[in-house]
């Protein structure tokens, strides 16, 4: 779930910009059914050729019991255009009491798995170098897809991503723009589907069919003052293996030192 949320708030959360835009810093409450179980934080750096961004996701209340305590991530890569280059991501955290770690690093292109802790495991199928060919890790193929949807307005892309265990292949479409979903904001903001699906790295004996059908997706977008990228103002999850959840923007800002 995290990887899912800190993507989908990337997804949005970058703008074309200015040669070198000032650091910005967005507050995120995931919530299930009116409760909040996860504080997320998403920090943006942008100059003209690079990127840097980072999540922090902190579950809390009822949320320690199924979410991981703490996650941070990390994508940092060059820009040009619309595309994006990545030169390392990593992701750390804790799961179930044992410490995880993944760090990758490109080379011409393609992603070389620096650090994997802990070692996949014996009940998944690693994704082969020939399946990691073409994908980019999560964050920077969400500063991808948002960059075209500042420049163009709309949401069209698609592409593939390796997180280090799992490639996923993902795809977002325009679905309109309206009234922004949050009370006391006004103006008209941008409404996008996700889509996500496996398509290597499963677990022995699970269906590929039904491992692999699409994840899905909403999110709202809108400039909330002059200057500031696009951002996330509400992302819908309606489906997840904990049931329905939804992220809202509760604080924007410039980061911290």
């Amino acid at each position: 779930m995290p990887r899912r949320v800190a993507a989908a708030l990337a997804f949005a959360a970058l703008g074309a910009g200015a040669a070198r835009a000032e650091p910005i810093e967005a507050t995120y409450a995931l919530s299930q059914t009116g409760i909040t179980v996860m504080d997320v934080q998403l920090s943006i750096d942008l100059s003209d050729d690079r990127y840097r961004v980072t999540s922090l996701s902190r579950s809390r209340g009822i949320g320690r019991f199924f979410l991981p305590r703490e996650q941070r991530a990390e994508a940092v890569g060059g820009l040009t255009g619309r595309d994006v280059q990545p030169f390392r991501y990593m992701s750390e955290g804790e799961w179930r009491g044992s410490p995880r770690r993944t760090v990758l690093e490109y080379m011409g292109g393609a992603p070389r798995l620096a650090v994997l802790e802990p070692r996949e495991e014996p009940d998944r199928l690693p994704v082969t170098p020939e399946q990691r060919d073409g994908t980019i890790d999560t964050l920077s193929a969400l500063v991808r897809l948002a960059r075209n949807a500042d420049a163009t307005g709309r949401c069209d892309l698609s592409g593939a991503v390796f997180d280090g265990r799992r490639r996923l292949e993902w795809n977002s479409r325009t679905l309109g723009t309206g009234a922004p979903p949050i009370p006391g904001l006004t103006g008209e903001a941008l409404r996008c589907r996700l889509e996500s699906r496996l398509v290597a790295g499963f677990r022995r004996g699970d269906d590929p069919a039904q491992a692999g059908r699409p994840r899905e997706a909403e999110a709202w977008i809108a400039v909330l003052r002059a200057g500031a990228p696009p951002m996330p103002l509400r992302v819908e999850f309606p489906s997840t293996i904990l049931g329905a959840m939804r992220l809202d923007l509760v604080r924007l800002g410039p980061s911290g030192p």
